[in-house]
């Protein structure tokens, strides 16, 4: 059963769910408000400029040279 992570835009929270199916919405446990699935960070990888690769979704976001200093 996969583990989709989800946000509320009503009151902010985070929170994972283990889902049969794969599902959009979920009812937020705080609020009861309609949350959305949103991409889990665990799968968002990407490639570095160098050809390796970063589980942290690139290089973008760091100021080293490359993807070892990430």
């Amino acid at each position: 059963m996969p583990l989709y992570e989800f946000y509320c835009p009503q009151c902010g929270k985070e929170f994972e769910e283990l889902c049969r199916t794969s599902v959009e919405n979920m009812p937020c446990p705080q609020c009861a408000a309609e949350s959305k699935r949103v991409l889990s960070s665990f799968c968002a990888g990407g490639r570095c400029s160098d050809g390796g690769v970063s589980l942290s979704g690139g290089c973008s976001g760091c100021s080293g040279k490359n993807c070892s200093t990430c």
